[in-house]
């Protein structure tokens, strides 16, 4: 808890404070008459990534205490008088004496909490770092214990999912996308980011050394929601105790991607669900936990830009792609499916044949062409219709043309062995060029414009 939330916070247990107050004093004169002054050093830390920078995380803890042995037993309290107060304030209280030296957490997942290790931990430590030496400090001691009274009486403990994405990144400004459901597209925090490189949900590269890695801006984003569970203990834990669905955001991480992949471009894909507590809660016992699925692959040199000014058009996506009429809609899924393919593959010309698989689904069973046409007329006639008018596009029915005709001839190429490059290459707008690629990118954006505006008729039908 940070000092501001500190302000007319309320101390709900007087007793448990005054007697946690003396014992802290009594400790503290105790480590200065033994110790004189506290050590602070860098030290490994295997069990978290720490942010150093926006892409710099290191497996270490700069400025961290370095504990007398006697007080990281957990009996050292219980070598001073002040304790026995403290025990039994908590042993007189209803709630509190089912809160320690017991197993606490959530039914599905309990961790012991002895009551001598928590006050080091959560009021000591803190108090020490917070003065840099062993002397009462009142201010410190009011934010140590509000977080751990807090803690302790605290009814429900609160678990985030998260579905890191790779190959993502929102321009300047965009802090968090609201979807429906509770669910949030945003940066992940610290601990997320720390679970997903533990975890290996998003790409490393180590720096310098095993304790330091790079993680790019392009894979700190994740799709995420907050749910909350009851509290309890060994005491009053379930007889059938239950576990809640995990994961639960695959699909709507799926569907997520898709929606991205038609409005923005680019390769993002959705990685591992990771599950953990938020970064500055109390811990409740429940430790970082993730489904060990396979990766999928993404272009690094493709990444996924989502502007201010798409934000709204995504959501709008992402909710046609649940509709029923979508989801029943055999050509629309099997177009969808190979776009997405076509965003992770990093080879233009094997994107370039499910473009053009893409494009036939859509288009050669369009009502009101004719039957007997070419696949390829269907396909440009299909495509002029839908998005001559089209205003993010803005192309001329000819430019259209032009371009579909072109992906045929070398696709054709491809599919045959012979040189695509042998072509005479033009982009939408009509300019030369000698990028394979950029008459592919060209292609792909005038089928995603289709898809979306093909996922608006059918809802409307």
């Amino acid at each position: 808890m940070v000092a501001d939330e500190l302000v007319g916070y309320r101390v709900r247990r007087p007793q448990l404070r005054a007697a946690a107050a003396q014992l802290m004093a009594a400790v503290l004169t105790d480590l200065a008459a033994g110790d004189g002054a506290p050590v602070f050093a860098t030290v490994p830390d295997f069990g978290e990534w720490h942010r150093h920078g926006q892409e710099s995380f290191v497996a270490i803890r700069r400025g961290a205490w370095q504990m007398p042995s006697r007080v990281a037993d957990y009996r050292f309290l219980d070598t001073f008088a002040e304790m026995a107060a403290v025990r039994a304030v908590v042993v007189a209280d209803e709630v509190l004496r089912e809160r320690v030296d017991c197993l606490v957490g959530v039914e599905f997942a309990l961790t012991y909490r002895q009551l001598g290790w928590t006050l080091v931990q959560h009021v000591l430590e803190p108090m020490v770092a917070a003065v840099r030496g062993y002397r009462f400090d009142q201010d410190a001691f009011d934010a140590a214990y509000s977080r751990l009274e807090e803690g302790l009486l605290a009814t429900r403990a609160r678990l985030v999912e998260v579905v890191p994405l790779n190959a993502f990144t929102p321009t300047a400004g965009t802090e968090a996308v609201t979807l429906p459901d509770g669910l949030v597209l945003q940066a992940m925090s610290d601990r997320q980011m720390s679970a997903a490189i533990g975890y290996l949900a998003v790409p490393i590269t180590f720096a310098g050394g095993p304790n330091s890695v790079t993680v790019s801006r392009f894979h700190q984003w994740a799709l995420t929601r907050c749910i909350s569970y009851p509290v309890c203990s060994s005491t009053d834990v379930p007889a059938q105790p239950t576990a809640p669905e995990f994961p639960s955001l695959v699909e709507p991480a799926s569907r997520l991607v898709t929606a991205l992949r038609l409005v923005c471009g680019g390769s993002v894909t959705a990685t591992r669900a990771i599950r953990c507590p938020p970064d500055d809660d109390f811990p409740q016992g429940l430790g970082p936990t993730a489904l060990l699925s396979a990766l999928p692959t993404f272009d690094e040199e493709r990444p996924t830009i989502l502007g201010r000014e798409q934000v709204d058009t995504v959501r709008e996506v992402y909710g046609l792609l649940a509709h029923p009429a979508v989801r029943k809609n055999r050509g629309l899924q099997t177009a969808l499916r190979r776009l997405v393919l076509v965003g992770a593959d990093r080879v233009p010309t094997d994107r370039l044949i499910d473009l053009i698989v893409c494009a036939e689904v859509l288009f050669i069973k369009l009502p009101g062409l004719p039957a007997d046409r070419w696949k390829q007329d269907k396909v440009v006639d299909g495509a002029i219709a839908l998005l001559a008018d089209d205003p993010v596009l803005q192309a001329p029915p000819e430019r259209l043309e032009a371009l579909l005709r072109l992906g045929y001839r070398l696709r054709n190429d491809e599919m045959h062995g012979d040189d695509p490059s042998r072509q005479d290459l033009r982009t939408l707008t009509g300019q030369p060029t000698d990028d394979l690629s950029a008459v592919v990118d060209d292609i792909e954006r005038v089928l995603r414009r289709a898809l979306v505006r093909l996922l608006s008729g059918v809802v409307e039908q």
